[in-house]
């Protein structure tokens, strides 16, 4: 798919300015918190050619290319598509995105408060600049996706500010146990984006439970949504969706690799946001063990 394509492009160059930046140790590269100015021209470059691209991409082969008079997502559809999983998903690029800003602001100078807070500035603004263009879209602005992203942005300053989170990472898993979301777009003749597969435990978002100084594994509580394809309903039926519980066995890659450089530091972060496969029970609806979620392909109902 030419869009996915660009969407992993885009992610590549951030993870270039990331690691290029953070090449370094803290201690010999920035401990005076003194802005420098080429490191940020280096960022701010790296930020405005990657985002150029991603709109351009979106705009050639996303649904923006269907340009109708401005409005705002009706609430009704908003708040029940999706079961409201795709605000989570809004959430979760706003972390990603913002936790990858706010190592390279921290790179260029900047105190761990300011990192933080301009990473979230920054993700606020792209995300109310993404809605805007959805404005324009058969979908519309959407207000509540606007605010997730955003809030997702200033995770990272949550982390760094308010103890008990540090105790707790949010992550994502994805795996195409169902065929359905594809099924359907290819039934249509439309291009599927996976992370819209919200569909049969494809998608789940994670809460992760750390064990301090005691295990380097933690416990995770997840939601998905049962398989819409499965249950005959169409797409639009979003109020017929329930959603799918989940406990499992989950790593904290902190506590397994202690990592002691900077690069090492900022690679673990961005680890302990995916869920990696592992033993899990799916509580509702229905009880399953699987052995390795979010692969479904083998399990035992009880």
């Amino acid at each position: 798919m030419k869009l996915w394509s660009n969407v992993k492009a885009f992610v590549a160059i951030i993870f270039v300015v990331v690691f290029i930046a953070n090449a370094q140790d803290r201690d010999s590269a920035v401990v005076d918190n003194d802005i420098k100015p080429m490191r940020l021209a280096v960022i701010g470059s790296g930020i405005a050619a990657s985002y150029t691209a991603i709109y351009f991409a979106l705009l050639k082969d996303g649904w923006w290319d269907k340009v109708e008079p401005f409005r705002f997502e009706p609430l009704h559809s908003d708040m029940n598509y999706a079961a409201n999983l795709d605000k989570f998903g809004h959430f979760y690029t706003g972390i990603f995105i913002g936790e990858l800003l706010a190592m390279s602001y921290d790179w260029a100078g900047m105190s761990p408060f300011a990192s933080t807070l301009w990473a979230g500035i920054t993700v606020g603004a792209t995300q109310i600049i993404i809605e805007f263009k959805d404005g324009f879209s058969p979908y519309g602005y959407s207000v509540w996706d606007a605010m997730a992203g955003t809030l997702g942005g200033f995770y990272a300053m949550g982390k760094m500010y308010i103890p008990a989170m540090q105790y707790i990472d949010y992550k994502f898993a994805y795996w195409p146990n169902s065929s359905g979301y594809w099924d359907y777009h290819k039934e249509k003749k439309e291009t599927g984006i996976w992370f819209d597969d919200y569909y049969g435990g494809n998608q789940t978002h994670w809460l992760s439970f750390k064990i301090p100084q005691i295990s380097p594994f933690a416990l995770a509580i997840g939601l998905g949504l049962y398989d819409a394809y499965d249950l005959g309903n169409p797409e639009w039926e979003w109020d017929k969706i329930r959603y799918e519980y989940y406990i499992s066995l989950d790593y904290d890659f902190n506590a397994i690799f202690r990592p002691q450089k900077t690069w090492s530091k900022n690679l673990i972060t961005i680890l302990n946001h995916i869920k990696f496969p592992a033993p899990a029970i799916r509580l509702h609806p229905g009880a399953k063990f699987f052995f390795l979620h979010p692969w479904q392909g083998f399990y035992v109902s009880f």
